[in-house]
């Protein structure tokens, strides 16, 4: 990334007596105008009521009378559930809609501009799901449209968007999160980053042509709307796009290759000064699972094809951070605002992508042994967020045997199958010195992930694992601050 502002002061600079019952999360800031190139302030409310919650976001000029008006209207009228005026914008949202979103976007001013809104009518949700009628509603479409549901417009204020709705209600037994509308031929792409900052259509294309501004590519709206705040809050020269699956970047073609997307295919990637930095971001599990992984290997190869210098950030490993907006939630938020730092140097961090790279599908049946190392991969993670920071004499002997067992049981060919006895009693055998040692070293590196990442060489590239992915040779902040030529990125980052 280059170099920007890295943090956001939220606390009040103005004094706003007597707030109206309701109104909490005063919260007072500034954003940058790219356009203009100047900073603009905001002040920010949260207007809580029984029926839901309206973002009040206040920009200059603006009064808290104005935004409160707003705020009934929007929560009063169903009909009417985002604010279409072309100086200021608001959603309204259910208080679990609501939750939903600011546990990705902890900015009422993003989920304001992103038109993310609850759609409360059975009405209306049944004719997303059945095309205005096209065919007749199905049960599972009444039961899913029972319940108000979370509904992202792709062209946000615009009459007859693209939306995909997340049901409230979907039965366990059905995966789906997201639905789209009926005869819809393609899946769009969400343009984040020129939603959460309100760029013109004008100054978009000058973006598009910019190859000095940095794309990033999230999974996910919500992801992509939590990163579109880089340039909104620190002025950095970025862009984000948002795809709705891994795979709907783009299209296969009859000759077996991969197109990219009209919105991806827009931007300019290559001139002959500079090339465009291109950074995708994907849940910390991408590298666990062969069909995600070929989707993303397969989009940096259309990218480069392009001209892109491209870039893969890899999340750690850990409690909570699945995606980059639990990392974001975990490492930048705090009580005065937000420090960007962290995800700065995360990304700033991810791994050049120089060369094709393949992904191997394994059969089915080591594809169980694979998610079975996984699931108990991501459970040892709550042993060593308990354990880890306890002597093992702290511990008590129930647990260390049932831990030490079912690492045996699971990682030790020569085990009994029976709770890992054989493994245990080893264990219990060697010296107190080496007991500790071995306990200190599954704390510190879990011992199912480790094995895992072994069994994963096969079939998924190991840069993005492991020590490989934490120690890259070349990475995006040395490209991009050192300016480092072509010919030098080649073939560095080997596994």
């Amino acid at each position: 990334m280059e170099e920007a502002v890295t943090t956001a002061d939220f606390r009040p600079k103005s004094s706003y007596q007597n707030l109206p019952r309701g109104v909490h999360g005063f919260r007072e800031y500034r954003v940058h105008d790219h356009e203009k190139e100047t900073w603009v302030n905001y002040v920010e409310f949260v207007y809580r009521t029984s029926i839901g919650v309206a973002h009040i976001c206040l920009g200059p000029g603006k009064s808290l009378r104005t935004g409160m008006e707003t705020a009934l209207k929007l929560l009063q009228d169903d009909r009417n559930p985002f604010l279409k005026g072309p100086d200021s914008c608001g959603v309204a949202n259910s208080l679990k809609n609501y939750e939903d979103l600011a546990s990705s976007t902890p900015l009422s001013l993003v989920i304001a501009r992103s038109g993310a809104y609850t759609e409360r009518s059975v009405g209306r949700i049944l004719d997303t799901f059945t095309g205005s009628g096209l065919i007749a509603p199905s049960r599972l479409h009444r039961l899913m449209a029972d319940r108000p549901a979370l509904t992202f417009p792709y062209h946000p204020f615009v009459d007859g968007s693209y939306r995909r709705i997340k049901p409230a209600c979907v039965p366990p037994q059905i995966k789906m999160k997201y639905a789209t509308a009926l005869g819809t031929e393609q899946n769009e792409v969400l343009l984040a980053g020129k939603i959460a900052n309100r760029w013109s259509d004008a100054f978009y294309e000058r973006v598009l042509k910019n190859v000095g501004y940095t794309l990033w590519i999230a999974e996910g709206e919500k992801k992509a709307l939590c990163l579109s705040m880089i340039p909104l809050l620190t002025g950095a020269k970025a862009d984000v796009i948002g795809i709705p699956g891994v795979w709907m970047w783009g299209k296969k073609q009859s000759d077996g290759t991969w197109k990219l997307a009209p919105e991806l295919s827009a931007y300019t990637y290559a001139t002959e000064e500079r090339r465009r930095a291109v950074g995708i971001v994907f849940d910390n599990d991408s590298w666990k699972n062969p069909r995600v992984a070929d989707a993303l290997l397969k989009l940096c190869d259309c990218l480069r094809s392009s001209g892109a210098m491209v870039f893969v950030t890899v999340i750690p490993p850990g409690s909570d951070q699945k995606g980059i907006d639990d990392f974001f939630l975990k490492h930048c938020v705090n009580e005065h605002g937000f420090d960007f730092k962290p995800l700065l140097d995360l990304l700033d961090h991810s791994i050049y992508v120089d060369k094709k790279l393949a992904v191997n599908y394994p059969s089915p049946e080591v594809a169980c042994r694979l998610k079975t190392l996984i699931e108990r991969a991501e459970g040892f993670e709550e042993v060593q967020k308990e354990y880890g920071e306890k002597r093992l004499s702290e511990i008590s002997e129930a647990v260390v045997a049932d831990v030490v067992s079912s690492i045996g049981m699971y990682l030790d060919p020569q085990s009994s199958e029976l709770h890992g006895g054989q493994f245990l009693a080893s264990f219990r055998g060697l010296p107190v010195d080496t007991q500790l040692l071995r306990w200190g070293e599954w704390m510190e590196m879990n011992p199912f992930q480790v094995e895992l990442d072994r069994q994963l060489d096969s079939y998924i590239p190991g840069i993005f694992r492991g020590r490989a992915a934490q120690e890259p040779s070349v990475t995006l902040g040395q490209v991009v601050k050192d300016r480092l030529r072509p010919e030098q990125l080649r073939g560095l980052n080997c596994y």
